[in-house]
């Protein structure tokens, strides 16, 4: 392994996972190291190198929420089981009744959405690294090695592949009839549905040092949003990939590497003609999506990216504190503490609430007047890193051992 990819790797593990396992990342660090040319000092002095003098904050621990906290029902559960890609950030894809789901040995399965009964399932051979997404009677998987591979929607057969450039780490949804692939080497790829042929690519190049990992690329009207580890904001046309305008989040900053990082590896929002994100080491920012001028931003860095409803822009910011900000200019509506360093996912918007994960296997409903902790429900004994999933008043959620619940909100 080269020592960009060392270091890269490194770097995910170090600031996506919860506290409890930064002395872990530590040993894990020096196995890294150890053997690597130009590390120079760095195993001599890790902890130097990482940037922590001392143990990291403990996940907060969580309170009763009392008689009143909303009565949530589990109407049912299952397993597609764990993926092998141990950094992947798989999520499920739901259209038409049913959810579709890869996990554990390179499975893609499609399942009923009120019940949760198999329709049908088809294992691949190759390891799945991005997805799953799709639209317009297909389905779509990323692969490790580079490929993006298409299924029919009613029965799992395959349609199409295509090789791209690297890794595929996220897919777009369809539309009009493209589906938009990011790789690994920060390149853009979009696939006409019908045979899988590229229709165009863009590219931009990353800093020495990245975390693992990339944003969904969003489609938005005519154009495609895309984070990148630069801390650029780009909107690509969807018809011929035309560049129509790009925004900073933020520029990198800092002496080291590591104080440098500015992916934008989260969530993207958007509400009618604003787009709203944010990166890591950076900035929460509004951006015009027609021009790409900056309207407003806020010095809120944040890796899990933000969410969005009329009124309020949310996001999770470094230390895992929740922030509802006015979605008109960027102040301050309010702040939630009571679940810090639970390595929490980007929030989502459901009724008069939003609901996040975390590291734990909990979802957390907070108001999204006030802040206040409405609600808490136990869907598995892992992480969550997927988005949860919102249908009408249901809460859809995979875990990342592969455990797929769907709650009823009141």
């Amino acid at each position: 392994m080269t020592w960009e990819a060392r270091t890269t790797y490194l770097s995910h593990m170090l600031y996506n996972y919860p506290a409890k396992t930064y002395a872990l990342t530590a040993f894990i660090c020096c196995l890294l190291l150890s053997g690597c040319g130009g590390a120079g000092g760095l195993l001599s002095a890790p902890k130097k190198w990482i940037g922590i003098e001392e143990d990291p904050q403990a996940p907060t621990a969580l309170t009763n929420l009392g008689s009143e906290s909303l009565r949530l029902k589990k109407l049912w559960s299952d397993s597609v089981g764990a993926s092998e890609m141990m950094y992947s950030r798989l999520q499920p894809h739901i259209a038409d009744g049913l959810v579709y789901l890869a996990g554990a040995d390179n499975r893609v399965e499609a399942w009923q959405l009120i019940d949760g009964k198999r329709i049908w399932s088809v294992k691949l051979q190759e390891t799945i690294s991005g997805g799953v997404n799709g639209g317009e009677q297909i389905l779509a998987v990323g692969t490790e090695n580079g490929l993006v591979i298409a299924l029919d929607v009613a029965d799992g057969k395959e349609k199409w592949r295509t090789l791209l450039s690297s890794e595929v780490l996220a897919l777009s949804q369809v539309r009009h009839g493209v589906i938009v692939a990011r790789t690994s080497d920060s390149t853009i790829h979009a696939l006409d549905i019908g045979d899988g042929s590229v229709a165009w690519r863009a590219s931009r190049s990353s800093p020495p040092l990245t975390l693992m990992g990339a944003s969904q690329p969003r489609v938005a009207g005519s154009v495609v949003l895309v984070g990148f580890d630069d801390g650029k904001l780009v909107a690509f046309s969807l018809l011929d990939g035309e560049e129509r305008w790009r925004a900073t989040v933020s520029f990198p900053s800092g002496r080291s590497e590591l104080e440098r990082i500015a992916d934008i590896d989260g969530e993207i929002a958007f509400q009618d003609d604003e787009v709203y994100a944010a990166n890591f080491n950076g900035r929460t920012v509004a951006v015009d999506m027609l021009t790409g001028r900056v309207k407003w931003a806020r010095d809120l860095a944040s890796h899990t990216g933000v969410g969005a409803d009329e009124s309020r822009v949310y996001v999770i910011g470094t230390n895992d504190g929740v922030w509802a900000l006015d979605r008109t200019t960027g102040a301050t509506l309010w702040r939630q503490d009571k679940l810090l360093y639970r390595s929490l996912t980007v929030p989502v918007p459901v009724g008069d609430y939003i609901v996040v994960g975390d590291y734990d296997g909990y979802l957390h409903w907070l108001s999204k007047k006030d802040g206040r902790l409405v609600g808490r429900h136990r869907v598995a004994r892992d992480a969550i890193d997927s988005v949860p999933v919102i249908i009408g008043q249901r809460v859809c959620v995979l875990a990342d051992n592969g455990s797929f619940t769907v709650l009823q909100q009141p």
